[in-house]
């Protein structure tokens, strides 16, 4: 079963990448971030899970439009194994 899903994930990167699509992507688990602890990102008051995405610039341009929108005050993305995850204040 994780052969399978690690073959199509890789196959969804390589076809997202190959077409310049920007889209996110719920395959994997949340626990991969590494990048920001969840002190950290408590500590900010970064608490709340907005997606997976699979470039940096995806994951910054969507939390850009939230702040644009009001949705949320601040974001930040935080590198997995695989994909950049979401989290903001609100």
């Amino acid at each position: 079963m994780t052969r399978v899903r690690t073959a199509l994930l890789a196959v969804a990167a390589a076809t997202v990448s190959a077409l310049g699509v920007a889209a996110p992507v719920v395959a994997a688990p949340a626990t991969s971030v590494q990048a920001a602890p969840a002190q950290e990102r408590a500590a900010a008051g970064l608490d709340v899970y907005r997606g997976r995405y699979l470039g940096w610039a995806d994951c910054d341009k969507a939390g850009r439009q939230g702040v644009e929108r009001g949705h949320w005050d601040q974001y930040q993305c935080a590198e997995g194994r695989v994909f950049w995850h979401l989290w903001t204040n609100r």
